[in-house]
């Protein structure tokens, strides 16, 4: 095929704006990062305050630049939750006395995790365990892959209200969660789909870094089910006993007071003027 010249232009016009889109996008709140403040102020460079969340004017003096989270600077993350609870439709809730949450942020908007539940059993007091749990009782995640997004993003009175989520995925090749088996049952769970967990605190540099599970008690619904005006993000659980399978049935996960810290001073960003 023969392009002409304005043609060629006309593609070559398409493509760079394709790429600067790109660009934008992946730069654009919300994402995780550090406000780090410049040697050498400059007016309307940078960021006025050490937030990164006002940009300097042109007649404003930029002290701060936003340096987006990379895996190379090897940031992590790890936090402890009380009392949780994985629940599914028409089968047994299992209840964990603990839950512990550990991660890295590999980049702007994406991070690894792995959530390890502890003290798990079943309605009968039997313990539940994960094939590559080392300790009875323990049902622990494959290596999760997380995306930072949206959770709300609206103009209330004028004001702009932003809340931000993690939602955590399967890692391919993987297809699931995590999976387990309570002794003496002789059935597998294998959990799947995806959740979402709120993030705490945002908008401010912090050591302290917390994501809630949350089930809200009237609709046995997990909150959020989705980023705003993207598709539904939830858990479901498919069963099987030797070569039969049932499900999958829809899932939830409520984990109970996560606490967290980062390995150094994080923000989540969620807002940019």
């Amino acid at each position: 095929m023969k392009l002409t010249l304005v043609g060629a232009w006309v593609v070559t016009v398409l493509l760079l704006g394709a790429a600067m889109t790109a660009t934008a996008s992946a730069n654009e709140p919300p994402e995780w990062g550090r406000c780090v403040k410049v040697e050498s102020p400059k007016r309307g460079v940078g960021y006025t305050a050490s937030t990164c969340i006002t940009r300097a004017k042109p007649t404003a003096l930029g002290k701060y630049e936003w340096a987006p989270a990379a895996q190379p600077e090897n940031l992590r993350f790890s936090g402890a939750g009380g009392e949780t609870e994985l629940k599914t439709v028409g089968h047994p809730t299992i209840k964990c006395v603990a839950a512990n949450i550990s991660g890295e942020y590999t980049g702007a908007k994406t991070a690894s995790v792995t959530i390890e539940l502890q003290a798990c059993n079943n309605p009968s007091s039997t313990l539940c365990k994960s094939p590559n749990a080392t300790a009875t009782g323990e049902i622990l995640t494959f290596p999760l892959s997380a995306e930072i997004g949206f959770t709300r993003h609206e103009e209330v009175n004028g004001h702009l209200v932003v809340a931000v989520g993690m939602d955590l995925k399967p890692t391919p090749p993987l297809t699931a969660l995590a999976s387990y088996e309570c002794t003496g049952e002789g059935e597998s769970a294998m959990v799947e789909g995806s959740v979402i967990g709120k993030l705490s605190p945002i908008n401010k540099m912090s050591e302290a870094t917390d994501v809630a599970f949350l089930v809200k008690k009237t609709t046995g619904l997990q909150v959020p089910e989705s980023f705003q005006e993207g598709p539904k993000d939830t858990l479901s659980t498919t069963y099987a006993n030797g070569l039969e399978t049932s499900g999958p049935f829809a899932s939830t996960l409520n984990i109970v007071a996560e606490t967290g810290s980062n390995s150094t001073p994080i923000e989540i960003k969620g807002l940019e003027k």
